[in-house]
Protein backbone atom coordinates (compact mmCIF):
# COMPACT_ATOMS: atom_id res chain seq x y z
CA UNK A 1 0.00 0.00 0.00
CA UNK A 2 1.66 3.43 -1.33
CA UNK A 3 1.89 6.13 1.72
CA UNK A 4 -0.58 8.05 -0.56
CA UNK A 5 -3.52 5.83 -0.27
CA UNK A 6 -2.83 4.93 3.29
CA UNK A 7 -2.61 8.93 4.00
CA UNK A 8 -5.88 9.30 2.18
CA UNK A 9 -7.62 6.52 4.18
CA UNK A 10 -6.35 7.87 7.80
CA UNK A 11 -8.02 11.38 6.79
CA UNK A 12 -11.32 9.88 6.01
CA UNK A 13 -11.09 7.86 9.37
CA UNK A 14 -9.91 11.40 11.27
CA UNK A 15 -12.94 12.95 9.82
CA UNK A 16 -15.41 10.17 10.58
CA UNK A 17 -14.47 10.21 14.20
CA UNK A 18 -14.19 14.16 14.58
CA UNK A 19 -17.80 13.92 13.09
CA UNK A 20 -18.95 11.98 16.23
CA UNK A 21 -20.61 9.16 13.65
CA UNK A 22 -18.71 6.08 12.79
CA UNK A 23 -20.31 3.27 10.58
CA UNK A 24 -19.68 0.23 13.65
CA UNK A 25 -20.50 -2.53 10.93
CA UNK A 26 -22.79 -3.70 8.18
CA UNK A 27 -25.60 -0.73 8.60
CA UNK A 28 -24.53 0.23 12.09
CA UNK A 29 -23.43 3.92 12.65
CA UNK A 30 -22.65 5.29 16.23
CA UNK A 31 -23.82 8.12 18.31
CA UNK A 32 -21.52 9.14 20.99
CA UNK A 33 -23.14 10.88 24.20
CA UNK A 34 -20.15 12.97 25.90
CA UNK A 35 -20.28 16.35 26.95
CA UNK A 36 -23.90 16.14 27.40
CA UNK A 37 -24.36 16.09 23.50
CA UNK A 38 -24.81 13.98 21.16
CA UNK A 39 -22.11 13.56 18.69
CA UNK A 40 -23.66 14.01 15.68
CA UNK A 41 -26.76 15.62 17.15
CA UNK A 42 -28.08 15.37 13.47
CA UNK A 43 -27.97 11.86 11.68
CA UNK A 44 -29.55 11.18 8.26
CA UNK A 45 -29.33 7.39 6.89
CA UNK A 46 -30.89 4.65 5.47
CA UNK A 47 -34.09 3.06 5.80
CA UNK A 48 -32.73 -0.30 7.57
CA UNK A 49 -30.31 1.33 9.47
CA UNK A 50 -29.64 0.27 13.23
CA UNK A 51 -27.96 3.50 15.28
CA UNK A 52 -26.21 2.88 18.10
CA UNK A 53 -25.80 5.37 21.11
CA UNK A 54 -22.14 4.89 23.04
CA UNK A 55 -22.11 6.68 26.70
CA UNK A 56 -18.15 7.88 25.87
CA UNK A 57 -18.83 9.87 29.47
CA UNK A 58 -16.68 8.91 32.24
CA UNK A 59 -19.29 9.56 35.41
CA UNK A 60 -22.64 10.46 33.73
CA UNK A 61 -25.74 8.42 32.75
CA UNK A 62 -27.51 8.90 29.70
CA UNK A 63 -30.52 8.05 28.38
CA UNK A 64 -31.64 7.97 24.49
CA UNK A 65 -35.80 8.79 24.98
CA UNK A 66 -38.05 9.70 21.49
CA UNK A 67 -40.74 11.25 23.30
CA UNK A 68 -43.15 11.35 19.96
CA UNK A 69 -43.22 7.23 20.55
CA UNK A 70 -42.89 6.94 24.43
CA UNK A 71 -39.70 4.47 23.16
CA UNK A 72 -36.35 4.64 24.27
CA UNK A 73 -33.77 3.30 26.47
CA UNK A 74 -32.81 2.73 30.17
CA UNK A 75 -30.35 4.80 31.39
CA UNK A 76 -26.97 4.18 30.16
CA UNK A 77 -23.85 4.35 32.27
CA UNK A 78 -20.51 5.35 31.07
CA UNK A 79 -19.33 2.58 27.77
CA UNK A 80 -22.76 1.07 27.73
CA UNK A 81 -24.78 1.16 24.89
CA UNK A 82 -28.35 0.76 22.89
CA UNK A 83 -29.39 0.21 19.62
CA UNK A 84 -32.65 0.69 17.70
CA UNK A 85 -33.21 0.04 13.72
CA UNK A 86 -34.69 2.53 11.82
CA UNK A 87 -37.40 0.60 8.97
CA UNK A 88 -40.03 3.27 7.89
CA UNK A 89 -39.04 6.86 6.16
CA UNK A 90 -39.46 9.85 8.27
CA UNK A 91 -37.75 12.02 11.09
CA UNK A 92 -37.19 11.12 14.93
CA UNK A 93 -36.66 13.53 17.18
CA UNK A 94 -34.82 12.12 20.89
CA UNK A 95 -33.26 13.82 23.83
CA UNK A 96 -31.98 12.88 26.97
CA UNK A 97 -34.26 12.36 29.69
CA UNK A 98 -31.87 13.29 32.55
CA UNK A 99 -30.73 15.93 30.39
CA UNK A 100 -33.32 18.28 28.51
CA UNK A 101 -32.79 21.19 30.27
CA UNK A 102 -28.91 20.97 28.87
CA UNK A 103 -30.68 20.93 25.81
CA UNK A 104 -29.03 17.04 25.03
CA UNK A 105 -31.43 16.69 21.95
CA UNK A 106 -31.08 15.20 18.73
CA UNK A 107 -32.83 14.44 15.50
CA UNK A 108 -32.16 10.76 13.18
CA UNK A 109 -34.04 11.38 9.45
CA UNK A 110 -34.54 8.13 7.48
CA UNK A 111 -34.55 8.47 4.17
CA UNK A 112 -35.53 5.61 1.41
CA UNK A 113 -32.69 3.42 0.15
CA UNK A 114 -31.65 4.35 -3.16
Amino acid sequence: MNKRYRRSNMSLLIAALLSGAVQAADDVVEVEMRDYGFHPAELEVEAGTTVRWVNAEKRTSHDVFFADESLGSERLFPQEHWERTFDEPGTYPYHCRPHERRDMEGVITVVPVE
